[in-house]
């Protein structure tokens, strides 16, 4: 048998390397460097407490924009409105003699992203006197879509005769909504009767493959509202059609030759709170020269303006990427799985929070958590029942809607919903938004606890965080720049006064499943075969 020491020896003195003797250490991470309009953006301030640009002093706003404005009570731009609004609309002064630069703005949920881009569209289209699709607003969720095609109305109504449109109708077909869209003419042939769309991508796509007559070669605003949604590029192929849709749809190169060719190019304008950097997603959205607005807020003894302000090349994200509302105040709560209901339930009663918001994973347990704590706060009768509703798939659009209003009218205490609700909706006066899973990515984290603390107001966010998840949500915080989540303690002695009542709500919701799940009986078998023959 050959000796070992020999052997050792041998490769030693050859050419190759003995691993054993190697110290390896763990490589560094690699930052990519940043894009100069991605390191260098715009910046914008978070403090809506104090606002220095009245509604009344911007020359480049119509007065009868600025009348509908204080109609609304309104009397100072927010900071991200005082400084899009204006360059939106010199920039399209230039819409004749030069491509305009895209836009992304990076800003905190109720920072007053929709009405940065709403008023400048209106100021903008009001000076034509046809009819054609020359804006296009594209959004996530139908509630959004909603939500964004009112506001649309309020400031149109009134002062032009534009006309927008939000498709993803229940109650209309295709054909017949079409008919709301265009008209045929023998003369003219196909005559748009709508200036601005307001839509998701599905009902969109379904136009620009199937309705004849319907073209974007005329738009001159592309608005993806909640842009990080749309930057998954296996799920996006509606983008794909949109851009071949539009009259220019090659590179994003400025030359003479493609100016010649195309001196009209559809500005793109980019809103999210968590907007991506990744280069290949950013490619996919085809921008030109584009140009950022971000927001951010200051941490103490860190100089977050010093990459802004310095001239050496910028790795990592930029600043702003994921800014909350300065008046947020957030928090976790480390609980065990079992005892989550019940936490929950205490933190409503202990902190007397009202217009919850709750975040869950699934729709199935949306209804679940929803019965269960409505059974718990009826068999609570030391306490007034919390008022308790549920917002799902399963849930109509009509009482969704309801629900909604409703809950901003303080009628119901708390809503139970799925991510449906987590993305660009306005709640008036949600107190406290509570993520009862914790989520997988930041920006998920970030857009749910952006529903409450809007528009100036304070909020809290809670996270109820299992011993399991602990380490999955400290990288989501460090993921986001987040340093000032703190802790709430929640003892197991909180919970024991409602221990009795707790019990009797799940022996109560375990017998209101199953009687749902309860078989068919043989005659009502019998009189569903003989109805159905």
């Amino acid at each position: 048998m050959e000796d070992p020491s020999k052997k050792s020896e041998l490769l030693a003195s050859s050419d190759f390397t003995i691993i054993d003797n190697q110290k390896f250490g763990k490589n560094k991470k690699v930052k990519r460097v940043l894009p100069q309009w991605l390191a260098k953006p715009t910046i914008v301030s978070v403090d809506l407490k104090n606002l220095d640009l009245p509604i009344d002093n911007m020359p480049e706003l119509d007065k009868s924009l600025v009348k509908k404005l204080q109609n609304k009570g309104c009397t100072h731009f927010f900071p991200v409105q005082a400084k899009l609004v204006p360059w939106l609309i010199k920039s399209q002064k230039n819409w004749d003699e030069r491509w305009i630069r895209d836009v992304c703005i990076s800003a905190p949920t109720g920072s007053g992203k929709t009405l940065s881009y709403v008023l400048p569209i209106i100021q903008v289209l009001r000076a034509f006197t046809t009819h054609q699709i020359r804006a296009l607003i594209v959004l996530p969720t139908k509630d959004l879509a909603l939500q964004v095609y009112k506001v649309f109305k309020y400031f149109i109504q009134h002062t032009c005769d534009l006309q927008p449109i939000l498709l993803e109708s229940k109650n209309l077909t295709l054909e017949k909504e079409k008919e709301k869209i265009l008209q045929f003419d023998k003369k003219h042939g196909w005559i748009s009767l709508v200036d601005i769309i307001i839509t998701t991508p599905g009902r969109l796509i379904d136009h620009l493959i199937y309705s004849e007559g319907f073209t974007l070669q005329y738009l001159r605003f592309l608005v993806l509202d909640e842009a990080d949604s749309f930057t998954n590029i296996l799920k996006n192929d509606w983008l794909y059609l949109v851009n071949d849709s539009l009259e220019y749809n090659g590179p994003s190169i400025c030359t003479l030759d493609t100016l010649k060719k195309s001196p009209h190019r559809t500005q793109r304008l980019l809103f999210s709170a968590t907007l991506t950097q990744d280069p290949e997603k950013l490619k996919f959205l085809n921008l030109f020269d584009p140009k950022l607005f971000t927001s951010i807020v200051k941490r103490k003894n860190i100089d977050i303006l010093q990459n802004v302000n310095s001239d050496e090349p910028v790795r990592g994200d930029f600043v702003g990427k994921y800014t909350t509302p300065k008046e947020l105040k957030e928090y976790m709560v480390l609980c065990p799985e079992e005892n989550k209901p019940l936490t929950l339930y205490h933190l409503i009663r202990s902190k007397s929070l009202k217009r919850v918001i709750c975040f869950v994973k699934s729709k199935i347990e949306v209804h679940r958590l929803a019965r269960l704590l409505c059974r718990i706060s009826e068999n609570d009768t030391n306490n007034t029942p919390i008022r308790v509703n549920e917002i799902s798939a399963d849930v109509s659009q009509k009482v969704h809607i309801d629900y909604m209003k409703r809950f901003a009218e303080g009628k119901i205490d708390v809503l139970i919903c799925t991510d449906s609700l987590a993305r660009g909706i306005d709640i008036e006066r949600i107190s406290c938004v509570i993520l009862y899973n914790v989520p997988k990515y930041s920006k998920n984290y970030v857009h749910r606890i952006g529903r409450t603390g809007r528009a100036g107001r304070k909020g809290k966010a809670i996270t109820l965080v299992t011993p399991e998840h602990k380490e999955i949500f400290d990288k989501v915080l460090s993921t986001a720049g987040k340093t000032n989540v703190k802790q709430l303690d929640v003892n197991v002695s909180d919970l024991e006064q409602y221990e009795q009542i707790y019990i009797d709500a799940l022996k109560g919701l375990k017998t209101e499943i199953t009687q749902k799940a309860k078989p068919v009986s043989k005659k009502k078998w019998k009189k569903y075969k003989k109805i159905e023959n």
